[in-house]
């Protein structure tokens, strides 16, 4: 092994000027893999936090309307939904958690001085884990909140800084319309949210759902009720069996698609986190086709080099090596240049991704010192790819020259 990397280096050095510049193609197109394949895994990661935070698994269901053959919108029914509606629901195999959702969208929200249009939502204890709100100060509703219509609310952190500014706002009471509320809890910021943009999370302020109904809207039929699956791929069983138990409780067809109406999250994450992932592997690609062109550059330069090394070869044959001792010796004299220049070239994508970190986090887009694993896996066996692809051929040239035509070119 140490005459092998002697030879190795010593013809290198004997050809450097001619590797060196074989040895940029291959840095530059791994420097391009790296940066951009961990640029999109970055941004796809982002993507997906912003995506889910609404609610990973949230699917919402609303009573619709039931509909007489022949007879159409005259004659339609309402379908009324009930909180004993969603209990029911709650115990389904496939569902995870349910709530009521009660929404009072406008509601003039004032502390001390300051008036501000906030959108209030009415939800159970099982509200906050169902659209991800998580307490940073105090805490989320209690069961015994919702039992007793406790007039208490969790506000989110823009809500806070619009109704408090800088001063605490645990325990004190904000007003909303002309009721009056003690805060218990303020969530954990969502910041910038790619759904329900225009009700933002951030700006809520929750509130049990039965002060909701008790105070508010005086009655206890339900225009929507939320809910999560036990997985969020079993998004569409767990509306099939919550429409089922409703038709048989609430008498309707439960096929009929105007009674419960629905909307599954999962249906429009998993569409954008195709696009997330055709992007990210679009970039490898590309990466990968440079760090391509850089090796037929090295494949080249190293079938020249055996070319002009054919005397050198002749002798070694002459002497006892055998076919795969210069088989061995070329590939490794490929392997040293494409691995050498492909890690050199990874530490360079790796500093321009530390490099431009500044611009990616002034728009909330958290890019770490490594790459993703998946970013690590392409890299790795693109380079290894590139090295055994570049040497191989060369190689198997080298290693199939005659000896007696090697010694006759002198």
């Amino acid at each position: 092994m140490g005459d092998l990397l002697h030879e190795t280096f010593r013809s290198l050095g004997a050809h450097r000027l001619r590797f060196g510049l074989a040895a940029l193609g291959v840095g530059w197109g791994a420097a391009m893999l790296t940066f951009l394949s961990a640029q999109s895994g970055a941004m796809a990661g982002h993507f997906r936090h912003e995506l889910e935070e609404i609610g990973p698994k949230l699917v919402v269901l609303g009573p619709g309307v039931i509909l007489k053959d022949r007879v159409g919108e005259r004659a339609s029914r309402a379908v009324e939904i009930e909180p004993e509606d969603v209990t029911r629901i709650e115990g389904l195999a496939l569902v995870e958690h349910a709530s009521p959702s009660v929404m009072l969208p406008n509601q003039p929200v004032r502390r001390g001085r300051r008036t501000k249009l906030l959108n209030v939502m009415g939800f159970d204890w099982d509200g906050g884990r169902i659209r991800n709100l998580k307490a940073a100060e105090g805490r989320f509703l209690s069961p015994q909140d919702v039992a007793s219509a406790a007039p208490v609310a969790f506000i989110g952190p823009a809500a806070k800084e619009r109704l408090f500014g800088a001063a605490p706002a645990l325990g004190e009471t904000i007003q909303v319309g002309s009721e009056r509320f003690r805060v218990i809890g303020v969530a954990v910021p969502k910041k910038d949210q790619l759904t329900d943009v225009g009700n933002p999370d951030d700006l809520l302020v929750v509130i049990p759902y039965t002060t909701a109904q008790r105070r508010f809207t005086q009655t206890k039929k339900l225009r929507e009720l939320i809910l999560s699956a036990e997985q969020r791929e079993l998004g569409a069983s767990a509306i099939a069996q919550a429409r089922e138990l409703t038709a048989l409780h609430r008498g309707f067809d439960p096929r009929s698609d105007t009674a419960v109406w629905s909307m599954n999250y999962w249906d429009t994450l998993k569409i954008l986190f195709g696009m997330l992932f055709a992007t990210q592997l679009f970039m490898a690609v590309a990466g990968t086709l440079t760090l391509l062109v850089g090796a037929i550059g090295v494949m080249n330069i190293m079938l020249v080099v055996v070319g002009e090394r054919t005397r050198e070869i002749g002798i070694r044959k002459a002497l006892g090596a055998r076919d795969r001792d210069v088989f061995v010796q070329f590939l490794a004299e490929a392997l040293v240049v494409a691995l050498g220049a492909g890690v050199l070239g990874t530490l360079a994508g790796l500093a321009l991704l530390r490099m431009t970190a500044a611009v990616f986090e002034r728009a909330g887009i958290a890019v770490g010192v490594w790459p993703d694993p998946f970013t690590a896996t392409v890299v790795g066996v693109a380079l290894g790819g590139v090295a055994v692809l570049s040497g191989t051929l060369p190689a198997v040239r080298a290693a199939r020259v005659p000896p007696a035509e090697a010694l006759r070119s002198y």
